[in-house]
């Protein structure tokens, strides 16, 4: 909200903020929205048959967040503006480099292609053995995975020509939705982390890492194909996600009332006969 109040303050319109805020914007409200609705739809089947009566406002509230995944937006059209967005400051980026850049950039390139093809050798194992909770490396590793998704789907649209332009774009969805989500996916681990730095209280920080972990953890396991494919986890690191997804889980159980609460939802929004106990 303070970058869009300070954009529309300005004296002089910013194109590149301007794009970067819409795009933004779009990608975390189609990831928001999908996580309302699996997360409801999570609690609906944990509660049996009570989670599909409507005195419990489960349904209702999985009908409103089914509209909400595409009123405002379709989210699958708005990871594409995301990804859009990514590529139009990718092009600019490239534009603006001198000969060097142009030569790192190559380099950087020819890099990316011996690291996947060379998995089982150490040249990511810096960072690739080093402790799945530490904050440096969960950081590193979204990163890293948003740039190598913007690099290849830059690669694949630069091949586009007048006479398939539309083919080339359109045979790359699949591409281009994945380097939307892991964009909002770097973007709100840094938010999560700032968050945390600010915190004043020592034990709400230390809860909130542990959320923290187990956001990134579930994030990993669920792509663990490509971090796997593209050898920035190994074969038994990748085991490793579901146990520690298990071990946070169980650790933060008895912590669930005090995460609730952080939220400060009205009573009356839970006067419902499930929750009568």
């Amino acid at each position: 909200m303070s970058t869009m109040h300070d954009l529309h303050a300005a004296d002089r319109v910013d194109d590149h903020a301007q794009r970067e805020l819409e795009a933004r914007a779009a990608g975390i409200k189609a990831v928001a929205t999908e996580h309302a609705t699996t997360t409801i739809q999570t609690c609906r089947q944990a509660c049996g048959g009570a989670g599909y009566l409507s005195e419990n406002r489960l349904p209702q509230l999985k009908a409103d967040t089914d509209v909400f995944t595409t009123f405002e937006g379709d989210n699958t059209v708005l990871l594409q503006l995301a990804a859009k967005g990514l590529l139009t400051s990718y092009r600019d980026h490239l534009g603006d480099l001198d000969m060097l850049g142009m030569v790192r950039f190559v380099a950087d390139h020819v890099m990316e292609t011996v690291i996947e093809a060379t998995a089982t050798r150490p040249l990511w194992e810096g960072l690739r053995d080093a402790d799945l909770t530490d904050r440096v490396f969960q950081l590193k590793l979204f990163e890293d995975r948003e740039n190598h998704l913007l690099d290849g789907v830059a690669r694949r649209l630069r091949r586009a020509g007048k006479d398939n332009a539309f083919e080339v774009f359109n045979a790359a969805q699949d591409h281009l939705l994945a380097t939307g989500r892991a964009h909002i996916d770097r973007i709100v681990l840094e938010a999560f982390v700032a968050g945390m730095e600010s915190c004043p209280d020592p034990e709400v920080a230390a809860l909130l890492g542990k959320v923290c972990d187990l956001h990134v953890l579930c994030t990993v396991e669920a792509d663990r194909g490509w971090f796997l494919e593209h050898g920035r986890l190994t074969p038994s690191r990748s085991k490793s996600v579901t146990r520690l997804i298990n071990q946070l889980c169980a650790e933060l159980r008895s912590s669930a009332e005090i995460l609730v609460d952080g939220f400060a939802i009205p009573e009356a929004a839970l006067a419902t006969p499930i929750t009568a106990d």
